[in-house]
């Protein structure tokens, strides 16, 4: 109504103040909007607000049916400003004023064009302040939609992170034992015994080269991890570094999420056994009770536990994706168990 109806009679003597006091109220009304959007409104917002008021006043004096429309502003800006019981006054004030005046103005036509009329200025103008402060809100909506998304995105590309992190330790912890004991024996063999010598070097480049395949597989997540797999590396590795390894494995089945779990923790065990240990024996135990599976790791090579260790909180988090748990330290004072406990493993 003030855009469309001011300036248009030529007969108002007040058409350059009219278009400086809708301007100004329009103005000062975005900015308002614009601050709550963004967050950024303080205590100016007080003055903002007051500012509003004062400008939807001024018409007042001209008492210019036009000028209704300026209870949009006023409505919307306190609903912006306040809170609690103190926003919905504010927001309510100016439409049952407004629905007030056209009772008064309108008295003299009966009671049935009253009626529609009041019903027409309280849904006018709770639409029009609404629209105003939905419009505020939208964008806040969009501005914490995209903060979240970001965050989101953050927390995954930590998570990848972690992910490969705690991968290539698992993975390649293992072999680079291997590497580094068949080293040693092969050092010790070359003059000796340069056959032998020879054929631990031919062995490190096979791990080398199967280090470099899981490698790749870690970039892209596809590592092909199983319990037999694991085992039966572990045993060569374990049997290679002089310990001699025994394992006791119910022939029942596991879920694929279990058994590949139960496989990193061989691995993970036996690469924390050749790396942190003076074992001379390891056994690798797997039972089942009812739906709950366990695996064990023991060895017989216990010393002061190595700040290295980090590996089992990786598999401490992958066991807690499956509803399982991980157990690690010393048993019998001269022992070191592993322990994995899975529930609802499978059939």
């Amino acid at each position: 109504m003030c855009l469309t109806g001011l300036g248009v009679d030529p007969a108002d003597p007040h058409s350059v103040l009219d278009a400086f006091i809708a301007a100004a109220i329009g103005g000062v009304q975005l900015i308002l909007s614009m601050r709550t959007a963004d967050a950024r409104s303080g205590t100016e917002r007080f003055a903002l607000y007051a500012a509003i008021v004062v400008l939807a006043a001024v018409p007042v004096l001209w008492v210019d049916a036009r000028w209704q429309a300026v209870a949009w502003f006023v409505s919307a800006s306190g609903a912006m400003v306040f809170t609690g019981a103190a926003r919905i006054v504010a927001f309510l004030a100016p439409v049952l004023g407004s629905a007030a005046t056209a009772i008064v103005a309108q008295s003299e036509y009966g009671a049935t064009l009253v009626s529609f009329t009041v019903a027409y200025e309280i849904a006018i103008f709770m639409l029009g302040a609404g629209c105003l402060v939905g419009a505020t809100r939208v964008v806040q909506v969009v501005s914490e939609l995209s903060a979240s998304r970001a965050a989101l995105a953050d927390l995954a590309s930590r998570a990848e992170r972690q992910r490969a992190g705690r991968d290539l330790h698992d993975t390649l912890g293992q072999g680079l034992s291997a590497v580094s004991i068949k080293g040693d024996l092969a050092l010790a063999l070359l003059t000796a015994r340069p056959d032998d010598a020879a054929r631990e070097i031919a062995e490190i480049a096979a791990i080398a080269k199967g280090a470099a395949d899981e490698l790749d597989a870690v970039a892209l997540d596809r590592q092909d991890v199983s319990l037999a797999d694991e085992i039966s590396r572990a045993v060569a590795f374990l049997r290679t570094a002089g310990v001699s390894t025994d394992v006791e494995d119910e022939r029942r089945g596991l879920d694929p999420l279990t058994d590949r779990l139960f496989g990193w923790a061989v691995r993970e065990a036996a690469s924390n056994l050749l790396q942190h240990s003076d074992a001379t024996w390891c056994r690798v135990i797997r039972r089942r009770v009812g739906s709950t599976a366990h695996l064990e790791i023991v060895n017989d090579g216990v010393r002061r536990q190595s700040g290295r260790l980090g590996g089992l909180a990786g598999l401490a988090e992958r066991a807690r994706a499956l509803n399982g748990t991980v157990e690690a330290g010393s048993v019998d004072r001269d022992k070191f168990r592993v322990r994995v406990i899975v529930l609802r493993a499978g059939p």
